[in-house]
């Protein structure tokens, strides 16, 4: 990318407007502080001698849950990318904080009550 403030913003502004995707596939994804990762280095090499440590220890492994509690361990849930009108998103947004969770779940929901309530045509 360019060295000039205006074309490195029209580049990246064209970008986000496109529907090129944001990782590519095969992309390792690292998430976390550098400290995250050394600390679950260190409890990895230092080993887990209680129940409780080897659980968590499992637990830091095998990274985010998937949302299907009958899913096979190491199985990822499909990740959905949707666009929505400024005012739909801020209702969405506004419902989902006060009823204190994220807006992905509010979004679940909403969908299975619609697939539930709605037949196909």
């Amino acid at each position: 990318m360019s060295t000039n403030p205006e074309t490195d913003y029209d580049a990246l502004a064209a970008w986000a407007q496109s529907d090129e995707p944001t990782i590519q596939p095969g992309t390792k994804m690292i998430r976390g502080t550098a400290a995250d990762h050394d600390a679950l280095r260190a409890m990895l090499e230092a080993g887990a001698e209680t129940e409780e440590e080897k659980a968590l220890l499992a637990r830091a492994r095998r990274g985010r849950p998937s949302l299907d509690p009958t899913a096979t361990p190491g199985t990822t849930s499909p990740m959905w990318r949707v666009r929505a009108p400024g005012p739909l998103d801020a209702r969405a947004r506004a419902r989902a904080e006060a009823e204190e969770r994220d807006l992905s779940a509010l979004v679940r929901q909403a969908v299975e009550e619609y697939l539930t309530n709605h037949a196909a045509s």
